[in-house]
């Protein structure tokens, strides 16, 4: 353990730079927001339908694949090991792994939701790499405890994908060209140099990546199933582009607090794992239950701002043609908070290394959702806000459990 990590761990959350990191992770959620809404004004609701489904699997293939990539080698770092050139083989097959799937969905439904254009094959696949290498450098970042640079990363890929977005608009590219854009902020982190902060320890051993990864894969396939698959789920029901398209601005719209814990686990994890190194399991549980207990308390406040202003919003930032009924907007709102809540418990596990644990949390949500969406009538966009929320909720419930019991 380096100097510096101890006496970071020594100030907690008052380490320098853990206010550019949150200012970052604001950016770059405003940020890619204002991306969205600007691509969605430009092409309408039917232009924008193979942009909302691309983003959407590359969110569920990053947040399965790659954030465990960036926990595993925070984790390691934070312990003062190396992390390249160990890690980046974990960060390949993660990459490689996520490219093969997202370039199979996008080919195999190219005419269905792509309107036939390959790019977007391309795009996703790249996507994965870039993003492969980003996640690895938030990792060493986060884990040397060099939280403005990780703040940076948020705001230059922010920056890069939003310039770029507009001015293909601008240039009359089409929507495929978009997609471009979301590739150009992946890679941009590159320009950052973040390996030079990779200083810690070469060891022989590692924690065993395979056994860390696969356990929170198992988790988080799970969990970006119930967060992600929202705009798929009406694909698959029937639904038409544009409600494609309303769907997807809607819940990526309220998962704000989900992009932003995302981008802050990372804050948090050191000093979990410090807990979790000195044993100190009575800590660890007494944050568990005061994240669940706050989480629940947050979901119904969610709920309620959901239901009276959440439409009125989605229309000032997408238009009116995006709006989404009060019920939707209210379960999309208060599933995102009980979902959050959950992450931030997870990382409890992830500390300690109990993955496998972690697991069995979101795959307990993912059935209540899967068995409330075929059970649940009613419209498509109903049907699957109820099932969302109803699993969110479960996961969060379990996750308290499993965090605080050993």
């Amino acid at each position: 353990m380096t100097a510096e990590v101890g006496e970071g761990q020594q100030r907690g959350f008052k380490a320098a730079g853990t206010g550019f990191m949150v200012a970052g992770s604001l950016i770059g959620a405003v940020g890619a927001y204002v991306f969205q809404a600007y691509g969605a004004r430009a092409v309408g609701p039917d232009g924008f339908a193979p942009v909302s489904v691309l983003w959407t699997v590359f969110f569920i293939l990053a947040t399965l694949l790659l954030v465990p990539v960036e926990q595993y080698v925070t984790r390691e770092v934070a312990s003062g090991r190396k992390a390249i050139p160990h890690d980046l083989k974990a960060a390949t097959v993660m990459a490689v792994i996520g490219a093969l799937l997202g370039g199979a969905f996008v080919w195999f439904s190219l005419d269905d939701w792509f309107e036939g254009d390959p790019q977007y094959v391309a795009q996703i696949a790249l996507l994965m790499v870039g993003y492969a290498l980003l996640f690895t450098g938030k990792g060493v970042l986060a884990g040397s405890r060099r939280f403005a640079e990780v703040g940076w990363v948020m705001v230059v890929e922010t920056i890069v994908r939003l310039l770029v977005g507009v001015l293909v608009i601008q240039l009359a590219l089409g929507a495929s060209s978009l997609g471009w854009a979301m590739v150009a902020g992946g890679f941009s982190a590159l320009a950052l140099r973040w390996w030079r902060r990779d200083t810690g320890e070469r060891r022989a051993t590692h924690d065993p990546a395979a056994r860390f990864l696969w356990g929170y894969v198992g988790g988080t396939a799970s969990s970006q199933i119930l967060l992600a698959a929202a705009p798929i789920a009406v694909a698959v029901l029937g639904g038409s582009p544009a409600l494609i398209s309303i769907t997807f601005v809607t819940f990526t719209l309220f998962r704000a607090p989900m992009t932003l814990i995302f981008a802050l686990q990372g804050r948090l994890l050191p000093y979990l794992v410090g807990l979790a190194r000195d044993r100190d399991t009575a800590q660890l549980s007494r944050i568990a239950r005061t994240v669940v207990f706050g989480g629940m308390a947050l979901a119904g406040l969610g709920g309620v701002v959901g239901w009276f202003v959440g439409p009125e919003v989605v229309a000032l930032l997408y238009g009116d043609q995006f709006m989404p009924s009060s019920l939707v907007a209210m379960l999309a709102a208060s599933g995102v908070m009980a979902a959050a809540a959950a992450q931030i418990t997870s990382q409890v596990l992830v500390a300690e290394g109990r993955t496998g644990t972690l697991s069995m949390a979101w795959f307990g949500g993912l059935v209540v959702g899967v068995l409330i969406l075929v059970l649940v009538g009613g419209a498509v966009e109903s049907r699957v806000a109820t099932a969302f929320a109803s699993g969110e909720f479960a996961a969060l419930g379990l996750m308290g459990v499993l965090a605080t019991r050993r």
